[in-house]
């Protein structure tokens, strides 16, 4: 007798296969940049956030310094102008303060973020002038999305004390 001898090839299926280590890293891959992305984007709306946080704290300090600059000046200290800088640099006393069109708008540099602020007084629309200016106070500064820019306006009135009656 003779014996005869079949060869059976020996199938392992244990293991991973090629197709599905690729499909794996390339999930793996998408997830990683979606997770760089929306970090990135959550960075860059953060420094948005905070850098028109600071500017609107600009604009109310400007806004607040002119208020004071009028109580201790007086009204007429107020001149009409499309560019004033509020020269606060004489001291901490309003009454030393002066309104400058020089360096206009100037310059404040906070967290490596150069804000421009100016300052504009005019006719408020509805009053005489005489007894009332609206000042505007504009920061504005450049940031990754662009030029940005906050606004306030404000009425001052001539009636601080009690001889100007409105």
């Amino acid at each position: 007798m003779k014996k005869v001898y079949s060869l059976q090839s020996t199938v392992y299926r244990s293991g991973q296969s090629l197709v599905e280590v690729i499909v794996a890293v390339g999930v793996v891959a998408a997830l990683a940049v979606a997770l760089v992305t929306t970090s990135l984007v959550t960075q860059k709306a953060s420094r948005g956030s905070e850098n028109s946080t600071q500017a609107t704290k600009l604009v109310q300090e400007n806004i607040e310094q002119i208020r004071a600059f009028r109580d201790r000046k007086g009204f007429s200290a107020l001149a009409n102008g499309s560019c004033w800088v509020l020269d606060t640099t004489s001291g901490s006393d309003p009454a030393n303060w002066s309104l400058s069109a020089a360096n206009c708008p100037r310059a404040v540099v906070l967290n490596q973020v150069t804000f421009n602020r100016s300052l504009v007084v005019g006719n408020n629309g509805v009053n005489d002038r005489a007894k009332s200016a609206l000042v505007t106070v504009t920061v504005t500064w450049t940031d990754s999305g662009g030029t940005q820019s906050v606004s306030n306006n404000t009425v001052l009135s001539n009636c601080i004390s009690s001889q100007n009656l409105c």
